[in-house]
């Protein structure tokens, strides 16, 4: 039979993983293999939008699948298509009616190299990322563990500082008190002796001799003598005399009417 150049493009789901996309991929490499084709070269075209959803899928992610064999080894393909639950749509198209197997062989190796290098390259880009995600990690650890450090030391400084604070304040305070306290027992010892100065000589100065002078003779002088002037003199002089002559001839009067009374009582009789 005719060995011609075929390109099949198949659609995968989206959200397989890697190691099921990379199963299919080889069941569908050995089986061209085995029909004794010539698998040329695969492209990962990545996930892409569908025109409509598949599967309750709207995107896919799609394969070319380039490769020069017979007829029969393009039914057997689709036949393992068909089977496979994974493989959403496919498509086979003859790109060329009649291929040089050398040639194919020489081209199929040209792409293996090139896969190679590519998967060389992906390995290199992969390895580069991780070493960045590492050195960045420990960066952000380094510069994490710095800033705790930070904190930590101004904590501490803040909490020293917040000490030695409340300690100077707390001495300042028993300073105040000690002064206030000193202040206060010499306002006491200072005034004790004043207060027994004006107390005690002056008051027993200004109390007895000038109570006693003021007392004593001023009520002698205003009771005894103006009291006996006042009381045994004009009393006197104004009760006997006076009396005296105020009495007599108001009694000589009665004397007289009892006397006529009596004389008129004799006559009747």
């Amino acid at each position: 039979m005719r060995n011609r150049r075929y390109e099949t493009v198949f659609i995968l789901p989206s959200d397989s993983d890697e190691g099921k996309k990379k199963d299919i991929l080889d069941r569908l490499d050995g089986v061209v293999e085995k029909g004794g084709g010539i698998r040329i070269k695969r492209e990962d075209w990545g996930v892409r939008r569908l025109a409509y959803p598949v599967k309750n899928q709207p995107k896919g992610h799609y394969f070319l699948l380039d490769f020069a064999g017979t007829a029969q080894i393009v039914a057997e393909l689709e036949r393992h298509m068909r089977m496979l639950e994974d493989v959403h749509r496919f498509l086979t198209v003859k790109t060329d009616d009649c291929v040089d197997l050398e040639a194919a062989q020489k081209e199929q190796a040209e792409e293996k190299d090139k896969e190679a290098a590519k998967a060389v390259a992906a390995k290199e880009a992969a390895e580069r990322e991780a070493a960045a995600k590492e050195v960045a990690a420990k960066e952000a650890a380094e510069k994490e563990a710095a800033a705790k450090e930070v904190a930590a030391k101004e904590a501490a400084e803040k909490e020293a500082a917040e000490r030695e604070a409340a300690s100077a304040q707390a001495a300042s305070e028993a300073e105040d008190a000690a002064l206030s306290e000193a202040e206060a027992t010499e306002t006491e010892e200072t005034s004790s002796p004043e207060k027994e100065e004006t107390s005690s000589p002056e008051t027993e100065e200004t109390s007895s001799p000038e109570k006693e002078e003021t007392s004593s003779p001023e009520k002698e002088e205003t009771s005894s003598p103006e009291t006996e002037e006042t009381s045994s003199p004009e009393t006197e002089e104004a009760s006997s005399p006076e009396a005296e002559e105020a009495s007599s001839p108001e009694t000589d009067t009665q004397e007289e009417a009892e006397e006529e009374a009596q004389d008129e009582k004799k006559i009747e009789g």
